[in-house]
């Protein structure tokens, strides 16, 4: 059985691409450019890790992390903070959450994200 990754970013480029990469890797993806229905969504894909844009403007990633984490039947899904920005500064605000701060898929390279995802998803 594949793994089932949920991504969420709006940027709808940024999203199908990735979801491309994934899907022919041989996971199984749950696309969402829309933030807020994430937990309606999220019961429907039973994701094994969430991969979660930095910059989002419906719901800061922050808020949206710390609520995953506070629901009980959720929290244990991983989340990867995603961004194409510099992360130091995010990593004082997501360390606790247990987010893996470092993917960075436009800086990174796609390559190292793919480690990262098969690294989370081992542990």
């Amino acid at each position: 059985m594949s793994k089932r990754i949920m991504i969420i970013d709006e940027d709808l480029m940024e999203l199908n691409m990735l979801s491309q990469i994934l899907d022919c890797k041989g996971y199984e993806v749950c696309p969402l450019s829309r933030s807020y229905k994430v937990f309606t969504e999220i019961s429907k894909c039973q994701p094994d890790l969430i991969l979660l844009d930095s910059m989002m403007s419906q719901m800061d990633s922050l808020v949206l992390s710390r609520a995953i984490k506070s629901i009980d039947t959720i929290k244990e899904i991983p989340v990867m903070l995603i961004t194409g920005k510099n992360y130091d500064h995010y990593t004082y605000a997501f360390k606790p959450l247990g987010v893996l701060n470092g993917s960075m898929v436009k800086t990174a390279g796609i390559d190292s994200l793919l480690k990262d995802i098969e690294l989370k998803l081992a542990s």
